[in-house]
């Protein structure tokens, strides 16, 4: 069909017979020679044609014997059938032409056409058959014979305008699939592209929080050897390497079930216990549910180093770190609190409260990236100077829950 636009430029955007005359028959041919329904039409055009010459032959042995018939019918039947077969080629350049007109225009258009060509087929057919039989008398019947051209020939138009019809469909369809796929294919490198971002965006975080626990580690370590405490520091050493092996074994899109996180955590604490001994006090509750949930790796840990630097480090007393974890219906619930400060921090736990901090904003973010519009993420200051996290994310069960019992530290 691009093809005949390509000929009949004007045509297809408003029907003018001046335009449609300055084109001759051999351009439209070679034009609709390239396009795919043009086979089509021709394979019908032979099918429709014969088993019209079939109804034809079988309609005359219905009311006559083929001994009754002249002698000349037989042939008279495939001259008529093989004019009609010409005219009706005539009839699709302007059934195509008017196709994209609008319904009444194309209507008016179509009937014209068939009632000329019927007309014409009409004198054709009397002409031929008074040639061959020398009976002049039936130009009297001129209206049947018309009204029985007319109605081959509207047949024949309203089987061609369904097949063309059915065609275009196809092809429609054709390009809505072809669209899709297109659509679907950018859509999933606009995926693989945002993965991409937000793996190497969360690798950043992880880049970013893991040094600032270094660094704090590496400097109890160095007190501790400053004060010739050189088991402790040994000891410390080792956990340090261990929790740093753990660490480092996760990615940052990789999501571990909670019980494995929570083991990462104890083992943190382990070496802070290294630093403040008795004033670390640890509580864990978790339900059996929540055990087996998966969370992303290292989630918990920013906001137990907070605890331990705001609450644990300035209080001469120490304090507890509580983590709670629970399922609620489809969600999983988590805690982390502190038991707060002293009086004399209070002032440094209020600068906590409003600013997040490194660990705590790289939480935030994580959870923006992980779960886009699906998390919830709580602040809250307790009347002692404590501090509450609280995050709710989707309650995802592992596929292969581990069947390690959680450690406890007291």
């Amino acid at each position: 069909m691009n093809a005949m636009m390509s000929v009949y430029p004007v045509i297809f955007t408003k029907l003018n017979i001046r335009d449609i005359m300055q084109y001759s028959t051999r351009q439209y041919w070679n034009a609709t020679a390239e396009i795919p329904s043009t086979r089509w039409f021709w394979k019908l055009q032979l099918v429709s044609w014969i088993g019209i010459l079939l109804v034809t032959f079988l309609s005359l042995t219905l009311w006559h014997s083929p001994t009754e018939w002249p002698r000349f019918e037989p042939a008279n039947t495939i001259f008529q059938c093989a004019v009609a077969f010409v005219l009706s080629v005539f009839l699709r350049p302007i059934f195509d032409i008017a196709w994209y007109s609008e319904l009444a225009v194309r209507t008016v258009i179509y009937l014209l056409a068939v009632a000329v060509i019927s007309g014409i087929w009409t004198l054709v057919r009397m002409e031929a058959y008074i040639r061959l039989s020398g009976e002049h008398s039936i130009w009297s019947e001129f209206g049947g014979w018309y009204y029985a051209s007319l109605f081959v020939f509207l047949f024949w138009s309203a089987l061609y305008c369904g097949v063309k019809y059915h065609i275009l469909l196809q092809g429609e369809h054709k390009k809505m699939l072809e669209v899709a796929a297109v659509n679907e294919r950018e859509q999933l490198r606009r995926l693989q592209a945002e993965a991409i971002a937000n793996e190497a965006q969360l690798k950043m975080l992880r880049y970013q929080l893991n040094p600032h626990f270094l660094f704090n580690t590496l400097n109890s370590i160095n007190a501790l050897i400053r004060f010739q405490q050189a088991d402790e520091a040994r000891e410390m050493v080792v956990r340090l390497s261990d929790f740093l092996r753990l660490s480092l074994k996760e990615s940052p899109m990789q999501k571990v079930e909670l019980e494995r996180e929570v083991q990462a955590v104890l083992l943190y604490l382990d070496i802070e216990k290294t630093r403040f001994a008795d004033r670390l006090a640890v509580d864990l509750s978790i339900d059996e549910t929540a055990r087996h949930a998966l969370v992303p790796s290292m989630l918990l840990q920013p906001l137990v180093e907070n605890s331990v630097k705001y609450a644990i480090a300035p209080n001469e007393l120490g304090g507890t770190i509580r983590i709670h974890a629970k399922s609620s219906g489809q969600r999983l619930l988590l805690e982390v609190q502190d038991s707060g400060c002293s009086e004399d921090c209070a002032g440094e736990r209020n600068f906590q409260a409003s600013s997040t901090g490194v660990g705590l904003k790289n939480v935030r973010e994580r959870l923006s990236s992980l779960y886009p519009q699906n998390y919830r993420i709580e602040q809250q200051e307790k009347p002692d100077c404590g501090m509450s996290i609280r995050i709710d994310i989707p309650l995802e069960k592992s596929t292969h829950p581990t069947n390690e019992t959680q450690g406890e530290v007291q």
